[in-house]
């Protein structure tokens, strides 16, 4: 993919978020319906939303120090140009020293409004030169320290204890539902950064989702797990199905 294209496209599912700060907390948090059907989650509160993109993103071509003469000494042949209203690929001005690429353009709307906020100088101390290492780094919490399994969002999870709204079974042994949904990442399978022993569920969305949960398989897969082996497994399957029933009793299409 064109860089151009990545900077392009992550700055519309930035700006899609921005201007629907409800868009991934109905996402999270089912509002209630009527007929007195289940809810999930408690809508009070912050949410943290973490996106990670996956790619190579150039951080002095994506808020561009156009106030700093460094940058241009250094960067002759790849330095965003300063904000200009002549040149349409010039850097889109901030605060008359930092600015946005001209693909970020979006973007600024949200920095206007004050509901935005480069932070500037902020990443890994690890100086590996690997792509993927640093990936996990970022994602695990503890640079240069490949032995560390759980991710720190997933540690947060499990320090911050279990919250007033996330019930448990009745062995007390995992949440149910509404625990279940205390952190979801949208993804094919749990990223590294959600992997530990708190519980979260995974999700590439919520139609896929309740189109799982409605299949004819899953009173099959209910009773497998039924049996009540308390192994890794049998508990990982139960937490599915616990999700699957609080999802469908919210009915996620309305």
């Amino acid at each position: 993919m064109q860089r151009r294209v990545f900077m392009k496209n992550g700055a519309l599912a930035l700006v899609t978020m921005g201007l629907s700060p409800t868009l991934l907390r109905r996402t999270i948090f089912a509002q209630e319906l009527a007929g007195g059907a289940a809810t999930l989650g408690n809508a009070r509160g912050k949410v943290l939303i973490c996106l990670f993109q996956r790619g190579a993103a150039d951080a002095l071509n994506v808020i561009v120090p156009h106030g700093e003469q460094a940058y241009y000494r250094l960067r002759p042949t790849i330095a965003v140009t300063r904000p200009t209203l002549a040149t349409p690929d010039s850097a889109i001005d901030l605060d008359g020293f930092f600015g946005l690429h001209p693909a970020l353009a979006p973007l600024k709307p949200l920095w206007t409004q004050g509901i935005l906020a480069p932070v500037q100088a902020v990443g890994s101390p690890s100086s590996t030169r690997s792509h993927f290492d640093a990936q996990d780094y970022m994602e695990s919490g503890t640079p240069d320290n490949k032995g560390t399994k759980d991710g720190w969002l997933n540690r947060y999870l499990a320090a911050k204890g279990t919250c007033a709204e996330c019930e448990t079974s009745a062995d007390g042994r995992r949440p149910t539902g509404d625990g279940l949904f205390r952190a979801v990442s949208m993804t094919q399978q749990t990223p590294r950064i959600l992997m530990g022993p708190a519980a979260s569920v995974a999700m590439n969305s919520i139609e896929e989702f309740a189109v799982r949960a409605s299949c004819p398989a899953a009173s099959n897969i209910e009773s497998m797990y039924g049996t009540g082996r308390a192994d890794v497994v049998h508990a990982a399957g139960g937490e599915m199905i616990e999700a699957m029933k609080a999802l469908r009793a919210a009915n996620p299409t309305q």
